[in-house]
């Protein structure tokens, strides 16, 4: 794989994302319309191949085509929530962000699909378990995976060679050989370590270093030892002169050759590809300890929400019919740089030649993997965000900060 010197523009979903439309043809009655009507709040080149997968299931003339509405991350938010609340105006499939899905189903938004999918092909034994169990909150299943996106290590395979040769061997780079990297290439005006996305990196350290997100009572808790540590780790990198400073776009360093390592979602495939003047790979996110592998990653998930409309039986049957098609119909969605999340797909010729396969590929890497999902979430990553720079720049007591987040997040939950 090459990189080219083209920009690299940061599209990121999160994890999470999906499509929604704040113009009039995206609300209005779905339940008895003929079509399914699919909100998501993934926009840009990556909304564009979601729909050309829409458009091939359509292209089967099935009894329920399906209508995608897309929308920007916040206006899919807003809207959905107006729609969940009131019960008017929903849409029949919502794409959802995993650390999303037990929000709306706490809030009494969600029904389960136990009933509908009960002896059909869309049973657990069909897709990733990890996948799969981040839908099914107090035993009822509440989403139906769509695709997964991790937050991963691109790498320069040249600089590597150059300043800590080995270091990928297991596959696998540790904060200790980010370390040594920057160490012999900060004399070049080299960076070892590249901070783009603040909770994406928090969260998956914070994890390796055995960091859990709700206490023995199951009250979130994050104004803790692990998340001290974790940002003292990237204040050390920043300290050390290691790290791409605040300001300065790491995309763009990696892209000229000033960056080692760029932890970024699988999300930039298509912008990575662009790029063609160096060798270039992907692997696990950094890992604290290469022998306890934690990969975070997010699982978009098929919600339905609550309609005061009873939707038909003939139109639930078209949305398991959909759904159950998409198991083994999801490569031009997977070209996003996105991994599926139906076993059906794993052994597709196409797919497994994706750099993206890497975390399915293996038992070590789907064992690896961890999906956040626990109420609240959002509310620490949106605090975390706002507040990472401060403490990493000394600007700010880390210890202190986190103990403000505590005390919002707390708040937004009552």
């Amino acid at each position: 794989m090459k990189f080219s010197k083209a920009a690299m523009v940061v599209g990121a979903t999160l994890l999470c994302g999906i499509v929604l439309s704040a113009c009039g043809s995206g609300g209005g009655n779905s339940s008895k319309s003929s079509e399914i009507l699919l909100w998501s709040s993934t926009t840009g080149p990556d909304g564009e191949k979601i729909k050309k997968t829409i458009d091939e299931y359509n292209a089967t003339d099935p009894d329920f085509k399906v209508k995608l509405v897309s929308m920007q991350g916040d206006t899919f938010t807003s809207k959905l929530t107006t729609a969940g609340k009131s019960g008017k105006g929903v849409p029949d499939l919502a794409l959802v962000a995993s650390e999303a899905l037990p929000t709306y189903k706490n809030q009494e938004m969600l029904d389960s699909w136990d009933d509908m999918i009960k002896g059909t092909e869309l049973d657990r034994s069909n897709y990733v378990e990890a996948a799969w169990d981040t839908g099914t909150l107090e035993d009822s299943q509440y989403g139906i995976p769509a695709t997964m996106g991790s937050w991963v290590l691109y790498y320069n395979k040249d600089l590597v060679d150059k300043y800590i040769p080995g270091a990928l061997d297991d596959g696998i780079v540790t904060y200790e050989e980010i370390n040594q990297a920057g160490e012999k290439a900060k004399a070049d005006g080299v960076y070892s370590f590249g901070y783009t996305w603040g909770m994406q990196n928090y969260s998956n350290l914070y994890q390796q270093m055995g960091g859990q997100w709700q206490d023995q009572d199951g009250k979130i808790n994050i104004d803790n030892e692990y998340s001290y540590n974790t940002v003292q780790e990237f204040k050390n990198l920043y300290d050390a002169g290691y790290m791409v400073p605040d300001g300065e776009d790491a995309n763009k360093l990696f892209a000229n050759q000033q960056l080692i390592f760029l932890p970024e979602g699988t999300w930039m495939l298509s912008n990575m590809e662009e790029i063609s003047d160096f060798e270039w790979g992907e692997t696990f996110t950094p890992q604290w300890d290469a022998e306890n592998i934690v990969q975070g990653s997010g699982v978009d998930q098929f919600a339905m929400f609550k309609t005061k409309e009873e939707r038909s039986d003939e139109k639930k049957e078209g949305m398991v019919d959909f759904l159950t098609w998409l198991q083994a119909n999801q490569l031009e969605w997977v070209k996003s740089g996105a991994n599926p999340t139906s076993l059906a797909m794993l052994d597709n010729e196409e797919y497994v030649k994706m750099p993206q396969s890497f975390l399915l590929k293996t038992e070590k890497g789907q064992a690896a993997i961890s999906v956040n999902a626990v109420d609240g979430l959002s509310y620490i990553f949106d605090e975390y965000d706002n507040r990472s720079w401060d403490m990493i720049t000394g600007k700010a007591d880390i210890k202190d900060t986190f103990g403000e987040i505590q005390k919002v997040v707390e708040e937004k939950m009552k």
